[in-house]
């Protein structure tokens, strides 16, 4: 690269360091029927010999097609590491000769799935579905779904299913800090969504009235992987009784259009995340970062107790803030039933994925597909009356289908992983630690944050600008923090995140996006004393300053500390913010050439 290319990286890389000012939501989710669909090239009907019967083709022995399964799922597991490789293009060949001689019968959905889903999706897209033909987005599929797969029953372990979720829902809401809608994005280049193998790389994430819901949708992709069934709770608006939007939620009655829901005058409203265990509905509310607590507080609360006990619902209201917004009164009153949203990724309804899900066993283990029929029946049994409905959530398949045909939102998910580009070093500790392979990576991230000189980039040809340094430093010190919260290494966690509200001074206009770290610090600061029943640090980190909707989940944790022990002692006074550094706007790339993000 030459030395004006490198100052033009660099420009633009700072460009995308510095947080915009526009915090508004980017441009609604098509309807699903409207989205563009996605050329492969390849006639999807099966081929047909002169007889008009499906061709098959012979074959391969056992020892040579277990082979080719094993090089192309290694292929695919190295090809984060090996970014800009041709590691998905040799795995898709491999996958293609793999399922040679496979029956075409085998590439169909089951007839309760197909029309399930074309009362969901255009046609053609249901047909896509039954390709026989592998593809980038089949690996990039099974690329997630193997990380998510990982991340999942290591965190959940294991034991009964409810205490498994629990644990899955409390890594989700400690690694991923909430940021508020545009806050990830310029004046070039907005913040789009994003979905749940990005947030796992930059550990951060927007929710905005239910529509965007990141956070939820990668809590629900990791539930998926240790085989429970998740999805989002929407109701209607009764026409005498309007619930409220809490303030916190940034919602209006555009955003609320924006669910693409509307079936009458009154447009739904989607509310929570529900998981299905021993046939109940559990509800996670990932904006606030909590569960809904159950009957006197304790446990987590079905959806038959909150429809049933008025208090579940109340308890979560907070005096001087917005109403939580749903309450038992506008779940019984509302118009319609209660609908189902699901994950609308395409690759889960896929029968290619079903074919290879059976394949895979020991160490290569993955959760690819989901009958989608099946799981209508599971949630309509666990809701009984109030039933309204399967559907698919239009936001991950709209995340889908621009990764792969839109430049400029692909340019914007990479604005907001500019520190994970190939050439820096924080990518491949990042991975390692989302992997479980803890020892390489804290030995990366400290080599990452302590080295004397400034790291070299990956060729070993240029070292590393100083503003990325920085912010490499912010990533590698907060993400040591994180491993060693994950194993339980309270003491060396509380040590990297108190470094890390050393670093940080507070977010603002003009200031690099990692500076909202700071309330995840503290968010964790709090949680790690609170277990040490430490009642003075807790409820300071607590009420520390948080414009997310996470911050009226930790006041109504610093609430219950209170009632716990009213005469206790008051919260302690925390240590002033440093000064923000000044930062300068450098120019702009005018002509960027984004290329899809991993």
């Amino acid at each position: 690269m030459n030395r004006f290319m490198m100052k033009l990286g660099v420009a633009a890389t700072m460009l995308a360091l510095v947080a915009g000012c526009d915090y508004g939501a980017p441009e609604p989710p098509p309807e699903l029927d409207s989205l563009p669909h996605v050329a492969t090239g390849v006639d999807v009907t099966p081929d047909l010999d002169a007889g008009g019967r499906a061709q098959s083709i012979a074959p391969r022995a056992s020892d040579e097609r277990s082979a080719i399964l094993e090089s192309s799922i290694t292929l695919i597991q190295r090809a984060a590491l090996k970014p800009g490789g041709d590691n998905f293009k040799l795995a898709v060949q491999k996958l293609n000769h793999y399922f040679d001689g496979t029956s075409p019968a085998d590439y169909q959905l089951d007839p309760p799935a197909m029309a399930y889903l074309l009362t969901q999706l255009p046609p053609q897209m249901v047909r896509e579905l039954q390709n026989r033909n592998w593809s980038l987005r089949d690996a990039r599929h099974l690329e997630d779904c193997m990380m998510y797969y990982g991340i999942a029953n290591r965190v959940a372990g294991v034991g009964e299913n409810l205490a498994r979720v629990r644990k899955v829902f409390d890594w989700v809401i400690h690694q991923v800090q909430l940021v508020p809608a545009g806050s990830l994005g310029s004046n070039q280049l907005p913040q789009v969504y994003a979905r749940p193998y990005d947030i796992l790389l930059r550990g951060l994430a927007t929710e905005s009235a239910g529509f965007w819901a990141e956070r939820t949708w990668l809590f629900m992709a990791l539930c998926r992987q240790i085989g429970l069934d998740a999805g989002l709770l929407a109701y209607s608006r009764s026409q005498t009784l309007e619930p409220l939007i809490p303030r916190y939620m940034i919602a209006t009655e555009f955003e609320a259009d924006l669910l693409h829901l509307r079936r009458g005058p009154r447009a739904p409203l989607i509310w929570i995340c529900t998981v299905l265990i021993d046939g109940k509905a559990y509800l996670f509310d990932a904006r606030l970062g909590m569960e809904i607590p159950g009957p006197g507080g304790k446990g987590v609360a079905t959806l038959d107790q909150a429809m049933t006990d008025p208090e579940i619902l109340e308890r979560m209201n907070l005096p001087g803030e917005s109403p939580y917004g749903t309450s038992r009164a506008s779940l019984v009153s509302s118009p319609t039933k209660i609908t189902v949203f699901i994950d609308s990724s395409q690759g889960y309804f896929s029968p290619k994925m079903r074919l290879l899900q059976r394949e895979l066993g020991g160490k290569n283990r993955t959760i690819l597909y989901r009958d989608p029929a099946d799981e209508r029946d599971r949630f309509q049994d666990a809701l009984g009356g109030q039933f309204g409905g399967l559907t698919l959530w239009g936001l991950p398949l709209e995340v889908e289908t621009r990764l792969f045909t839109d430049p400029q939102f692909v340019a914007s998910i990479q604005s907001s992983l500019i520190l994970f580009r190939p050439e820096f070093p924080l990518i491949y500790a990042r991975i390692k630690h989302l992997r479980g392979e803890y020892d390489e990576a804290v030995q990366e991230y400290v080599k990452l944050r302590f080295a004397e000189n400034a790291p070299q980039v990956v060729d070993r040809h240029k070292t590393i600008p100083k503003e990325i340094q920085d912010g490499l430093d912010v990533y590698a010190t907060y993400y040591l923090a994180l491993i060693h919260l994950e194993r339980n290494r309270l003491d060396q966690a509380e040590l990297m995140f108190r470094q890390v509200l050393d670093m940080l001074p507070e977010p603002g206009p003009n200031q690099p996006y990692y500076n909202m770290f700071r309330w995840g610090a503290n968010a964790n600061l709090a949680s790690i004393l609170d277990a040490r029943h430490d009642r003075r640090g807790a409820l300071a980190y607590y009420l520390a300053p948080d414009p997310t909707s996470h911050r009226v989940g930790k006041l109504l944790r610093a609430r219950q500390i209170v009632l716990d022990d009213p005469m206790g002692a008051a919260p302690a006074k925390l240590p002033d913010a440093p000064a923000p550094k000044p930062v300068v706007r450098p120019p702009a790339n005018p002509n960027p050439q984004p290329q899809r993000s991993r």
